[in-house]
C-alpha cells in the first residue's frame, strides 16, 4: 500500500490556473475502454469555435480537429457562455495522451482495457469503513409505533424487549442503520457481482471471498435479523437522537447500549429485505450452501408475512429537519421481492420517474422482464425513455438533494433496458459515468481517490472528520438544487471565495465541503448504485490485480 501527497498539490494548483484562464476541459479521469464512445467538453467564456484541438502522444500528434459549433450556456447545466462538445472516438490505441485546447489547461486522457477495477476496489473500502461498531446494538430496544405510523412517531414497547441487532452498515455520515438502505446495498452488490464477477478482487476481505461478496454476506447476515419473530420486523436501529450528539467516534458513543430496535411489519421494509435475501441465496447456493439455504429460508417467509392482512405500508421516523427514509408505495419492493422467489404473477409496478431508495420498480420490471414478462419489459423501456434528456452531460434529472446517486441509477436502468433489445452503451450510461469522474461543471471526480488527479477531499462523516483520514472510495451526493441547497445553509457555512462558485448554475450547486450534508454525504445505497455502474461499464473477462492504490493516511482538509 502506497502513502503519496503530491497528486493533490498537482491537481489543486492545476485546477486554480484553469480557472483563471476561460477555457476548461472537462474528461473522465479514470479513462475510457479503447472500443467506446470518447468524449470531452470544453466550457469557455467566449466563443472558441474553430480553434484547433490536438490530442497528443509524447509530443506527437495523434488526433486533431476544429472546436465544432458550441452550445450557449443555459445557466442549468452549465454556468459558462459557451460549451463544445470534442469527440475523439476515432482513437481506439491504448495509451496515456495528452489533450491540447487554446487557453486551458491540458488534460491527461487514457485509454485502457481496465479504468474501473481500481475504484470499485476502493468504493468497497468505503463500505467496509461503514461497518458498524455498535457493540450495544446485540440488544437494541424494540420501539414499536406510536399512533398512526404516517406521523413517524415511537415509543418504547411493553413489555420491555431487546432484539440483537448488531453489524450492518451505518447509512450515511451518522450512526443510523436503515433496513431499507441495507436491503438496497445488498441486492445492488449481488446485482454488481451477478452482472461482471471479473471486475472484483479480494483485497480487504478476511474470508475466501472477493471484497464485494464478503461485505454483501456481511449485509445478508445483519438482514437475517430482522425477523426475529412472527410479529417483529427491524425497520431502523438508533434515531434522531443520533444527531444530537455531535461529532464522535462510533467506540465512544454515549448511546451504545441504548440504542433503539424501530420496529414494524412495514410492506417496504420486508419486500426490499426478502428480495436482497433471495438474490442472496441464488449468489451464494454454489458458494456457501448453509447461509444460501437460510438466506431463501429467511426470504421466504418475511415475504409470506408481509402479505397478510395485518401488515401496513411503510413506516419511518420523523425528525425536525426531514422524515428519515419515508417511501409511501409498497408495490415496488414487493413485486422485486416476488420477481426474485419466482412468484412473477403478484406485481405488476408502474413505470417510475427516478430510480432511489423509494423507488425500486425498475429493479422489479428488469427482473420480471428477463423472466419473459413483456408488459414489465414495456413498463420498464417506457420509464427507460423518461431519462433521455437534452444537457450537455447527457444527465437523466433533474438536480435534487442527492442528484449524483438518482442519476447513477436511473443511469443503470437505462442500460439494462437497452440489452434488453441487444443495444450496448448508452448515452445517459456514458454521460452520468463520465460526470463521476470529473466530467462535469467543475472538473472533479465525484469519487474520493488519490488515484485520480483531481477528486473531492472531503465528506460529511464523523468517522473520516475525527480521524482525520483520507474517505477513499467515498461518493459524493454531487450537485444539490440551489433553491434547497440555500435553504440547508443554516445549518451549515460555505467558504467565501471557493473555487467551485463560477462554476454553480442558478439550478445546481456544488462544493467539496465536510460541512455540508446535502452534498457530500456519502451513503452506503449510492455507493451500491456506483458498483452497479462500474460492473455495467467494465469489460467481462478482466483480471485485475488485487490493489487498493494510493490510500493517504491523512485527509488534506
Amino acid at each position: 500500500m502506497n502513502v503519496s501527497y503530491p497528486l493533490f498539490t498537482i491537481a489543486i494548483t492545476g485546477f486554480f490556473f484553469s480557472a483563471q484562464a476561460g477555457v476548461w476541459i472537462r474528461i473522465n479521469q479514470a479513462g475510457y475502454a479503447p472500443e467506446r464512445n470518447k468524449t470531452a467538453i470544453v466550457l469557455s467564456d467566449t466563443d472558441i469555435a474553430g480553434q484547433i484541438w490536438n490530442l497528443k502522444k509524447n509530443d506527437a500528434t495523434v488526433l486533431s480537429g476544429k472546436i465544432p459549433a458550441g452550445k450557449p450556456g443555459d445557466n442549468i447545466f452549465a454556468a459558462q457562455a459557451f460549451t463544445y462538445t470534442i469527440d475523439f472516438s476515432k482513437l481506439k490505441e491504448k495509451g496515456d495522451y495528452a489533450l491540447e485546447v487554446p487557453g486551458a489547461q491540458t488534460q491527461q486522457v487514457l485509454i485502457k482495457d481496465d479504468p474501473y477495477s481500481l475504484f470499485a476496489t476502493q468504493t468497497l473500502m468505503h463500505l467496509r469503513a461503514m461497518r458498524s461498531k455498535h457493540s450495544g446494538d446485540s440488544a437494541a430496544i424494540v420501539h414499536k409505533v406510536k399512533g398512526d405510523w404516517r406521523q413517524g412517531a415511537w415509543q418504547e414497547g411493553v413489555p420491555h424487549k431487546t432484539v440483537d441487532m448488531q453489524g450492518g452498515h451505518y447509512d450515511a455520515g451518522d450512526y443510523i442503520k436503515f433496513t431499507l438502505n441495507e436491503a438496497y446495498l445488498a441486492w445492488h452488490l449481488l446485482s454488481a457481482y451477478v452482472e461482471n464477477p471479473s471486475l472484483f478482487v479480494k483485497v480487504q476481505s478476511t474470508s475466501n471471498l472477493p471484497d464485494i461478496l464478503d461485505e454483501a454476506k456481511y449485509s445478508l447476515d445483519y438482514l437475517l435479523k430482522t425477523f426475529p419473530d412472527e410479529n417483529t420486523f427491524v425497520i431502523q436501529v438508533g434515531d434522531s437522537k443520533d444527531h444530537e450528539q455531535g461529532w464522535r467516534l462510533p467506540e465512544m458513543d454515549a448511546l451504545n447500549g441504548k440504542r433503539p430496535a424501530l420496529c414494524a411489519l412495514s410492506r417496504v421494509h420486508m419486500g426490499s429485505t426478502a428480495a436482497a435475501l433471495a438474490l442472496g441465496a441464488n449468489v451464494f447456493k454454489n458458494l456457501d450452501a448453509n447461509s444460501a439455504t437460510k438466506y431463501r429460508e429467511k426470504a421466504k417467509a418475511i415475504y409470506a408475512r408481509a402479505r397478510q392482512s395485518d401488515t401496513q405500508t411503510s413506516a419511518f421516523e420523523r425528525n425536525v429537519i426531514n422524515d428519515f427514509y419515508f417511501d409511501q408505495t409498497d408495490e415496488d419492493n414487493m413485486a422485486l421481492a416476488a420477481a426474485e422467489l419466482g412468484d412473477l404473477k403478484a406485481y405488476a409496478p408502474p413505470a417510475a420517474s427516478e430510480v432511489s431508495w423509494s423507488d425500486w420498480n425498475a429493479f422489479a420490471n428488469y427482473r420480471l422482464a428477463e423472466q419473459g414478462d413483456e408488459a414489465a419489459k414495456s413498463r420498464l423501456l417506457l420509464e427507460a425513455k423518461r431519462y433521455e434528456r437534452e444537457n450537455i452531460w447527457n444527465l437523466p434529472g433533474d438536480y435534487v438533494w442527492g442528484s449524483l446517486h438518482r442519476w447513477i441509477g436511473m443511469a443503470n436502468v437505462h442500460l439494462r433496458a437497452q440489452r434488453l433489445q441487444g443495444k450496448e452503451l448508452s448515452l445517459p450510461f456514458l454521460g452520468v459515468l463520465d460526470y463521476v469522474f470529473g466530467r462535469n461543471n467543475w472538473g472533479i471526480a465525484m469519487l474520493a481517490s488519490a488515484n485520480l488527479p483531481y477528486s473531492i477531499r472531503n465528506v460529511y462523516n464523523g468517522i473520516y472528520r475525527l480521524t482525520k483520514v483520507f474517505p477513499t472510495g467515498a461518493l459524493s451526493e454531487g450537485p444539490g438544487d440551489k433553491a434547497t441547497h440555500l435553504e440547508m445553509q443554516k445549518y451549515f457555512t460555505i467558504p467565501k471565495n471557493n473555487s467551485f462558485e463560477k462554476f454553480n448554475t442558478n439550478a445546481g450547486v456544488f462544493y467539496d465541503n465536510a460541512d455540508d450534508f446535502m452534498i457530500q454525504e456519502s451513503t452506503i445505497g449510492g455507493q451500491g448504485d456506483l458498483l452497479l455502474m462500474l460492473a455495467l461499464a467494465s469489460a467481462k473477462n478482466l483480471s485485475p490485480k488485487a490493489d487498493p492504490g494510493t490510500v493517504p493516511r491523512r485527509t488534506q482538509r
